[in-house]
């Protein structure tokens, strides 16, 4: 599943490789918010692996424990899936459009800016963006490190993930489009063993499951109380903050996210006020070699880039 948000977006599709502006790095305890919204993203790299179709299975009566189905299936196909998808990002922000090009590989994530606004880069913004690529690529300390806070934040993304059944109560909510439809809030039975899972004590939302495949579809959250870091020294997020994330079967049984909604403020450190308000949009998902090198990832977001295809994925609709 992506990573959910965080990534808080690591290596999801919201904390990417060589990102600039558009990563989201607050500070470290603001951010775990992003992160729980990330870690619902797993396996991070994008999507759920793959799995053999099913029958129609019957919904268990107890939905925490389907939530448990869903949780322990995505757990498992994190550390089996190794296949990796290319795609296309857009993302809205501060009113301004960027729309990305976006490879992971094995050795970390590459991203390349293809419009802005709708309208394709200038050969003078072009330029700069292949100076960024080839810069990026020749800094193998940064890219070593950026890998590493990678895996560090995919393995909180999985504690984080695994945790979920017990930390919220869940209520059947009928069905919609074929998937069960559940409400959760906080479990006032649920200990936090560490400040980051303090977050889920003041979450509540909705989320939409595809019963056969055991894969998440949809959620929607929101914070139903003002989250305190340190006693609110290191910061807090305000109540009230949203996130929406969205899924879909790109092809049998693998389930890539297809959109990521935020929309939370607060203080951080020195009150340095967060106030993160993204609209992301994935599409155009295509299968890539899993042998494929950072260097031949670049080559293939330059050709994507000045492909017909993209051309008219850029005009204004």
């Amino acid at each position: 599943m992506h990573p959910i948000m965080t990534s808080l977006f690591t290596s999801s599709p919201v904390l990417f490789v060589g990102r600039r502006a558009l990563t989201l790095k607050l500070m470290p305890y603001p951010r775990i918010l992003l992160l729980f919204v990330l870690c619902l993203l797993l396996p991070p790299a994008i999507s759920m692996a793959g799995q053999e179709p099913q029958s129609p299975t019957e919904v268990p009566s107890n939905p925490q424990v389907l939530v448990r189905e869903v949780v322990q299936n995505g757990l498992r196909q994190a550390r089996n899936d190794q296949i990796h998808w290319s795609y296309r990002e857009i993302v809205r922000k501060d009113g301004r459009v960027e729309t990305r090009e976006v490879c992971p590989t094995s050795s970390g994530t590459i991203d390349r800016l293809v419009a802005i606004d709708g309208q394709s880069l200038s050969a003078e913004q072009q330029n700069r963006e292949d100076a960024r690529i080839q810069a990026w690529l020749a800094n193998v300390t940064e890219i070593r490190k950026e890998r590493q806070k990678q895996r560090e934040d995919s393995a909180k993304q999985g504690r984080m993930f695994a945790i979920f059944p017990d930390a919220f109560r869940y209520q059947y909510d009928g069905t919609e489009g074929g998937l069960v439809k559940l409400t959760f809030e906080p479990n006032p039975q649920f200990v936090p063993s560490s400040r980051q899972e303090e977050v889920f004590h003041h979450l509540e939302g909705t989320m939409w499951i595809d019963p056969d495949q055991k894969q998440l579809a949809r959620i929607d959250g929101r914070l139903t109380g003002e989250v305190r870091f340190a006693g609110g020294l290191l910061g807090r997020l305000d109540k009230g903050g949203v996130f929406s994330v969205r899924f879909k079967e790109a092809a049998s049984g693998y389930w890539v996210i297809t959109a990521l909604d935020v929309e939370m403020n607060g203080k951080a450190l020195l009150l340095k006020t967060i106030s993160v308000q993204e609209k992301r949009e994935f599409d155009d998902y295509r299968l890539v070699p899993d042998n494929l090198t950072l260097q031949q990832a670049a080559e293939l977001l330059e050709k994507q880039a000045n492909s017909p295809r993209q051309s008219a994925a850029n005009t204004p609709k």
